[in-house]
């Protein structure tokens, strides 16, 4: 995520603009908080603590700073904190949002000061794995709160045709548990706060180690130690070879015992034979285990 563009109205300038909603964002987890802060840094300009702040996940953040009120987030949010957008308003974000961007709307003191331009870039190697997943036989979708122009670009780039834009936290919820119900196995990746619901609902939840956030990462059964989203196709070939392993592993300690058993109450082994036999099984077992090492 990027901001690419600040589009200032009124008599506040583009710095203050950027560097008010970074004031506002200077906390948050969110990719899109981030972004702001990041290009905040990058023009030089300073960014206070603010001295309040209240986020509304998968709406936006609510915050004062510098004696001022300054809102970042979705029209919905606006209206919700009784802020209205004129028509003319909406009009404006709208014509901001074409082409695979998200203009997201900034109030100062309950009046819209301007919008914030962002492009969602898709990261490195995105579309070879999703080539690699659909080898293999599993689905991919793309489930965002981005508006449906930049998710469309992103699918479009990823080499992906299902594609969910502009939901909810919760929506995420019901999107997953709607594969569910068609008796799939979900495996959801995400890294941000407005995640966290769908990464435990899922079957499978993974959080991209570096980018993500702490409820991300703490929510998700699985943390990937880089952002490299190759690495992917790798995990699920290792959980499935480590649930065969399992599974072998099983059959034969519990083959091993029902023989032992077995041979003992006919005579052939001495009950202290038998208990050696299965405790030299583990060594089988620990060998067979120890060969998954290899998949680095």
């Amino acid at each position: 995520m990027k901001l690419v563009r600040a589009v200032p109205y009124g008599d506040i300038t583009e710095n203050d603009l950027v560097s008010g909603s970074a004031s506002a964002e200077k906390f948050s987890e969110h990719p899109v908080g981030k972004a702001i802060v990041r290009e905040a840094v990058l023009r030089n300009l300073a960014v206070p603590d603010p001295e309040s702040c209240e986020v509304v996940p998968g709406l936006g953040v609510k915050a004062r700073a510098g004696g001022r009120e300054i809102l970042v987030g979705r029209p919905e949010f606006f209206e919700k904190c009784g802020c209205h957008l004129s028509a003319n308003d909406l009009e404006k974000i709208a014509g901001n949002s074409r082409d695979g961007s998200s203009a997201i709307p900034v109030m100062i003191d309950r009046s819209l000061a301007g919008l914030l331009v962002f492009e969602d870039t898709i990261r490195e190697n995105a579309e070879e794995t999703i080539r690699k997943l659909q080898q293999s036989g599993i689905r991919s979708v793309i489930v965002t709160g981005d508006n449906r122009s930049a998710t469309e670009r992103i699918a479009k780039a990823a080499g992906i045709t299902d594609f969910h834009a502009e939901v909810f936290p919760d929506e995420k919820v019901t999107v997953v548990k709607s594969f569910q119900k068609q008796g799939h196995h979900v495996l959801f990746v995400g890294d941000g706060v407005n995640d966290g619901p769908a990464l435990a609902t899922a079957d499978v939840g993974v959080a991209m180690g570096i980018t993500g956030t702490d409820v991300a990462i703490e929510t998700a059964g699985v943390a990937l130690l880089s952002d490299d989203l190759s690495r992917l196709p790798h995990l699920i070939h290792v959980s499935q070879k480590a649930l065969r392993t399992i599974r072998q592993n099983l059959i034969f300690a519990v083959g091993v015992l029902l023989i032992a058993v077995v041979l003992t109450v006919a005579g052939i082994l001495t009950p202290v034979t038998g208990a050696l036999l299965h405790e030299l099984s583990s060594i089988p077992v620990i060998a067979n285990s120890a060969r998954l090492i290899a998949l680095r």
